[in-house]
């Protein structure tokens, strides 16, 4: 009889254990009432779970765009989840959708489907361009609201350590939100080039590509100051003694060599440059160039790094309106914040809302958080971290470098680069709405001037 008793409480353990693991969750019909909204790249599910039953969350199974499995898990603290991992848009994806209690006992599977949208990977390209730009090229695209994913763009070149053709990266960057224009200026000279945009998930995935194959390249050529003519809107500093004025925009000194002379001959206070101001923020300076033509640039030079200092506040020199003009350092007379604008009517008067947009510079006023990227970087500041040595001499003072030093420099310059569509201006406005701050941090160019060395106008080259 004790056999018997133990055999059948055996067999009624095992009985429970069969039962137990084929126990499912129960869940009311209101709480299978779900809903899916297409979004970029994937699509959102929306439930409601209250707190009060003992329904602790939902799970989600479906195949993404690679065919990987996904299983996404929410609980009732959250009313949405995001279905992602799709790239082109799709109607009707097969998706399993189970409930959980805090044990994790999970019900009967509901299958269900869901749309999804195209992924920002997918729909940059349906409004993508590759325009020819001034030696290189330039790729602009739009997106939607809901980003994910890295655009790459390559072109067809030379391998430099194999001399044979080969696809070369000039960038990696994440999908904008709205959209973007990348600018590219080529190394290699080429009369056309090939072309490469791709894109990938964040996973490193590819997703889509195009080529573009013979994009001719454009040429510029340098217009004579006597091809142009050049105005200011609003007050310029004209002084001999101090060697300030127009004219010396257009002398050819592109380095502020003269006044390095200047300096070298015991006349520390000629400059030989060109101011705007006071109150220059915000006027125009007009170009006209005398006809409609396709600009190309508008270039702006600053002074090269000569490892000394101008008049500042901290040290006068004993002339009060100059210790005013050069308050500070250089770079903050310098443009931080300008736009380029082109019109065919009258610069003086036209709405420049109406104008096209030519270029737009923008990358902050604080030159010591900027850095090395900036473009005047290597500008006249001798406290300026890395520009002790920048070309090679030992010395920390403008008169210790050589002339043949001075000659192979880079120039200090602000290219302008106009965007190209191929349309005509006769008029170029280009407006500086601020200049850099001093390395305090603060605005030390209360009187708001406006400095650059030499100016230069570019167009598109006639072939």
């Amino acid at each position: 009889m004790k056999k018997v008793l133990f055999l059948i409480i055996v067999l009624g353990t095992f009985l429970a254990c069969q039962d137990d693991e084929n126990v499912l969750l129960n869940v009311p019909t209101e709480f299978k009432q779900i809903s899916f909204d297409p979004v970029p790249g994937g699509a959102v599910m929306r439930y409601y779970l209250p707190d009060d039953t003992e329904i602790f969350g939902v799970q989600v199974e479906y195949l993404n765009a690679w065919g990987e499995r996904q299983a996404k898990k929410a609980s009732y603290l959250s009313d949405s989840l995001l279905l992602d991992g799709f790239t082109e848009e799709q109607s009707a994806v097969p998706a399993k959708v189970t409930f959980f209690d805090r044990n994790m006992v999970m019900s009967e599977p509901i299958e269900l489907t869901f749309a999804t949208q195209k992924s920002a990977t997918v729909a940059v390209f349906d409004n993508l361009t590759v325009n020819p730009y001034w030696g290189g090229f330039n790729v602009t695209y739009s997106s939607p609201s809901e980003v994910s994913g890295m655009i790459h763009v390559f072109y067809i070149g030379t391998n430099p350590t194999t001399h044979k053709p080969d696809s070369i990266l000039l960038s990696s960057t994440p999908i904008m939100e709205g959209g973007d224009t990348l600018n590219f200026v080529l190394q290699q000279v080429m009369d056309s080039v090939d072309v490469v945009v791709r894109t990938d998930s964040y996973s490193g995935k590819r997703v889509k590509q195009k080529i573009i194959k013979g994009l001719p390249a454009l040429t510029m050529d340098t217009l004579l100051p006597a091809d142009f003519t050049f105005k200011f809107m609003g007050e310029i500093q004209e002084n001999e003694e101090h060697q300030f004025g127009q004219k010396y925009l257009f002398d050819g000194d592109k380095k502020g060599t003269n006044y390095r002379n200047n300096r070298l001959n015991g006349e520390p206070y000629k400059y030989a440059t060109f101011i705007a101001g006071p109150s220059a923020f915000g006027e125009r300076f007009i170009v006209d160039l005398g006809a409609e033509k396709v600009p190309a640039a508008v270039n702006l030079y600053a002074y090269i790094y000569w490892g000394t200092s101008y008049p500042t506040s901290w040290k006068s020199c004993g002339d009060p309106w100059l210790d005013e003009l050069w308050k500070e350092r250089y770079y903050t007379k310098l443009p931080a914040k300008v736009k380029l604008y082109g019109t065919n009517e009258d610069p003086e008067t036209v709405d420049l809302k109406s104008c096209a947009r030519l270029y737009e510079l923008d990358e902050g006023l604080d030159f010591d958080w900027l850095g090395t990227n900036s473009w005047a970087k290597y500008t006249d500041d001798r406290y300026l971290k890395g520009n002790m040595d920048l070309w090679g001499w030992n010395g920390s003072s403008y008169f210790e470098a050589l002339d043949s030093e001075i000659e192979s420099a880079d120039p200090v310059v602000l290219k302008m680069l106009c965007n190209y569509t191929g349309a005509q201006y006769r008029y170029l406005i280009f407006v500086v709405e601020d200049t850099y701050y001093a390395r305090s941090g603060s605005e030390d160019n209360n009187m708001q001037y406006i400095t650059f060395n030499e100016l230069e106008v570019c167009v598109k080259a006639e072939n």
